[in-house]
């Protein structure tokens, strides 16, 4: 049995990165043959922000490209799809000719955010329809939090909890090379959304109600997205400028060594949205691994993965977010200790290690012939 890992996305954005490659690679090492074929990296599809630029021609051409080259796979060959796309249609066709076994991997919620059907069968939402549909159709549906873990399974019998996780090999702890007494928070991600754009500004004006009252705090966001230009204006504004800094986008490989050099991680999501809601927080997990203590909103799977005050901390509200960043800056020997029990918490529940003989164990009993 070979599983051929299909994404539109690249290598770059984490879905991809640790859903197709970085599962590949560690089902690889439990001995089943693993393949990832994606539309962005073999064959030069725009993804992210830029997939926008794509007509509908075009993504139809590099439809037929990849037809060609699935149809070549092995009749025993399994199709795991990750999420669903245009790019999805392609391993549905190539499968019914052979009868390749589907796997569904879904860690977003890219459909409107409360699609309807009228008349009892007519869909507001496209997405969502084709979404049931495959998921109906797949030999096992791997959801990423719990949010989508129900919602698939109103539709497939057999739907399995997988979260994004992280490499604690690559993610670990590390010194920081200069000792000060700064504590540098941090948020580091994508603004391709208003949505994303409004947890920024969330951030600036904490960060900004505690820079009056402390001088030794520092700003660090890091990302890219159309919206980050609207941030940078703003922080530029701020009379706090001097302590904000936008790092722009950090390639993969050098995430680790940025997030040596922070102290804390801020994942605030000011929207009770499904969209945020079904959102696996690859970066929590990121900061967790690394031994930083995160403050989130207590929103989604965030609230799922932390234990307030113990492995990281949870806010319900922006004076409980301020209050508690104000811990982390006057308690560092408390930060300090919070992120050594985000680390365990990431060994033990949420390393690809452990994660990927999750999975293995899945295909194997559900995707074998």
């Amino acid at each position: 049995m070979k599983i051929v890992f299909v994404t539109r996305e690249g290598y770059n954005l984490s879905g991809a990165r640790v859903r197709c490659y970085n599962f590949a690679r560690e089902l690889k090492k439990l001995g089943l043959e693993t393949e990832v074929f994606s539309f962005a990296d073999n064959l030069g599809a725009l993804y992210g922000e830029r997939e926008r630029e794509m007509g509908m021609s075009k993504k139809i051409s590099l439809s037929f490209q990849a037809a060609g080259l699935l149809r070549k796979a092995s009749r025993d060959s399994v199709f795991y799809i990750q999420r669903f796309n245009y790019h999805s249609l392609v391993p549905l066709w190539a499968s019914g000719f052979d009868k390749n076994r589907i796997i569904f991997d879904c860690d977003d919620w890219n459909i409107r955010e409360n699609p309807e059907y009228y008349f009892g069968f007519y869909p507001s939402s496209k997405m969502e329809y084709c979404t049931r549909r495959i998921a109906r159709q797949a030999r096992v549906c791997i959801a990423a939090s719990f949010f989508l873990k129900e919602y698939l399974e109103q539709f497939s019998p057999n739907v399995q909890y997988i979260p994004t996780g992280v490499d604690t090999g690559l993610f670990k702890p590390a010194e920081r090379k200069t000792k000060t007494d700064e504590v540098r928070f941090s948020w580091i991600g994508t603004v391709y959304h208003e949505e994303m754009r409004d947890n920024l500004y969330f951030i600036l004006d904490c960060f900004s109600q505690l820079a009056s009252r402390y001088g030794n705090i520092t700003l660090s966001l890091a990302g890219e997205g159309s919206y980050l230009s609207e941030i940078k204006s703003s922080a530029a504004q701020s009379p706090y400028k001097d302590r904000i800094r936008i790092e722009g986008w950090i390639p993969p490989e050098n995430i680790p060594a940025y997030l040596a050099g922070v102290d804390a991680g801020l994942l605030p999501l000011i929207q009770d949205t499904k969209f945020n809601r079904a959102k696996s927080p690859t970066k929590l997990f990121e900061y967790m691994a690394m031994g930083k203590p995160a403050l989130c909103s207590a929103i989604g799977e965030a609230g799922l993965v932390i234990a307030d005050g113990e492995n990281g901390m949870l806010a319900r509200s922006k004076e409980e977010f301020i209050e508690k960043m104000k811990v982390l800056i006057e308690k560092p020997e408390l930060g300090r200790a919070i992120g050594a029990r985000a680390r365990e918490t990431a060994e033990r529940e949420y390393s690809l290690e452990f994660l990927a003989k999750k999975l293995y164990l899945i295909l194997t009993e559900h995707a074998s012939a």
